[in-house]
């Protein structure tokens, strides 16, 4: 019997393979649930994978479909002991019918900030506002980082557990 690698069969296999090629340590983790891959980033190095995802072509993540925030404060029952913010890009391949899940988490618990994907994809700008509207996370490098759904004079951040 051989033990010679077997090569991807399934699309979701192809898109692993390709991911793993492409990003290699830069994958934190990468998990297969649900028929979707979910890749967790370092969020340093958000704006350099993003822009992998989208100009390789073994993968052409053209398109982002959704950005949003997530507060992990109380995950889990409250059993959640990593960063508390991250945040979550949705991407599309539209080349590859491929999909594909972005988790970056913010370095720090009291003051989140993160880089900006608005060079990369610049349909995230409405998103990215969403965010800290909702959040309070800050997207260094975005042009015109304001409030998009609570009133100016609004206080803190609604989705935030806290």
């Amino acid at each position: 019997m051989s033990s010679t690698p077997t090569s991807p069969t399934t699309p979701l296999e192809t898109l692993e393979a390709a991911l793993r090629d492409s990003l290699g340590d830069a994958i934190r983790s990468l998990t297969v649930r649900l028929d979707e891959i979910t890749v967790v980033i370092d969020a340093s190095s958000q704006v350099a994978i993003a822009t992998r995802l989208r100009d390789d072509p073994a993968l052409r993540f053209d398109m982002l479909i959704d950005l949003c925030g997530v507060d992990y404060r109380d995950y889990g029952d409250g059993s959640w002991s990593g960063p508390r913010f991250a945040v979550v890009m949705h991407l599309l391949s539209v080349a590859h019918n491929w999909r594909l899940r972005v988790r970056s988490f913010c370095t720090d618990d009291e003051f989140p900030i993160i880089d900006s994907v608005t060079g990369v994809w610049p349909s995230v700008a409405w998103f990215e506002r969403e965010a800290f509207d909702l959040f309070g996370i800050v997207f260094e490098g975005h042009a015109d980082l304001r409030r998009i759904l609570t009133d100016y004079g609004f206080v803190g951040h609604p989705f935030r557990k806290d």
